[in-house]
C-alpha cells in the first residue's frame, strides 16, 4: 500500500473490522514493525529508528486510536491540554496550571479541526 498524507492534514483510516486498520496505524508509528517493506516519512525510513531517535519520531506524530479515553468530567479544551502533561512539573500538572501557549495552542488545534471548547 501506498499511502501520502501532508503535513498539517487531519486524516481518517475507516474500514470493515479485521481490515488492518490498527495495525496499519501501530506500523507508523512503529508501535509494531512492518513484516515486510518499508515506512518513509519525511524521506526517511522509520523503520530504522530505536531508541531516542523512535521517540522523538513518535512525538511528532498524533495519532488518536479506536479505544482512546477522555477525561469525561472535564472541558474539551482541558482534555486537549493533556497532551502536554508528560512534558510539565509534576506541581503544574495538580494544579492544572498550564501557560498562556499551551491553551492558546490547544485552542488552535480544536478550531483546526471545527470543534469549540
Amino acid at each position: 500500500m501506498s499511502l501520502t498524507i501532508e503535513d498539517g492534514d487531519i486524516f481518517g483510516i475507516i474500514g470493515e473490522s479485521g481490515a488492518g486498520k490498527s495495525t496499519l496505524v501501530r506500523c507508523i508509528n512503529m508501535l509494531e514493525k512492518p513484516s515486510s517493506g518499508n515506512i518513509v516519512i519525511d524521506g526517511k525510513d522509520v523503520t530504522e529508528y530505536s531508541g531516542k531517535a523512535l521517540r522523538e519520531f513518535r512525538s511528532s506524530v498524533g495519532m488518536i486510536f479506536q479505544h482512546f479515553s477522555l477525561f469525561q468530567q472535564s472541558t474539551v479544551l482541558k482534555n486537549v491540554l493533556t497532551a502536554d502533561v508528560p512534558d510539565m512539573p509534576f506541581w503544574r500538572v495538580l494544579l492544572g496550571a498550564f501557560t498562556k501557549e499551551q491553551k492558546l495552542r490547544a485552542l488552535e488545534s480544536l478550531d483546526k479541526v471545527g470543534i469549540l471548547s
